[in-house]
């Protein structure tokens, strides 16, 4: 089978290629325990900075760990692992200093669904994440069209609030 590749104008001229559909939506007994030992690595042993998942384009129904960042890693390097124009689920390990200084983390579960992706994939991950966020404890969620959801939800830029449109001055 020829793969049918479209210039999309929502990539940024990047060629959009089929073969990245999700064919089957992943159940319980099909998210395997490599997940949940790389998770707990990264939440326990800090083995890691952040993992990227991709639900798998074939009717296997499986997740797969796309990227681990090394422990050193920055948030520009987590931010460059985000692709713009497929959804992807990720946890990143954040740290930061509280308001009295003192060190400390979150975890985060980001459902990354950019506009630029397909529907059809946009629609596979938001009815995966029930199943697939279940799995991980101890962590807050974020859904996130664009990196600057991203870096808000972190705190590593401020909303910008947006300009009102109205006709009507206030008082």
């Amino acid at each position: 089978m020829e793969q049918q590749q479209d210039n999309h104008t929502k990539t940024g001229g990047e060629k959009l290629v089929d073969n990245n559909k999700v064919a089957a939506l992943p159940t319980a007994e099909s998210i395997t325990a490599d997940i949940t030992t790389t998770f707990n690595n990264l939440k326990l042993r800090r083995k890691h900075k952040y993992m990227v998942f991709k639900l798998a384009a074939d009717e296997s129904g499986t997740v797969e760990i796309e990227k681990l960042g090394d422990p050193k890693a920055t948030q520009d390097e987590f931010l460059s692992s985000l692709p713009n124009s497929d959804c992807r689920f990720a946890i990143y390990d954040y740290d930061y200093k509280s308001t009295d200084g003192r060190p400390q983390s979150k975890l985060w579960f980001i459902s990354w669904l950019p506009d630029n992706s397909t529907p059809h994939n946009m629609m596979a991950y938001s009815a995966a994440k029930g199943v697939f966020r279940d799995r991980f404890t101890g962590v807050f969620d974020l859904m996130a069209k664009k990196i600057e959801d991203v870096e808000v939800a972190l705190g590593l830029r401020k909303e910008e609030e947006e300009e009102s449109s109205s006709d009507f001055e206030d008082d």
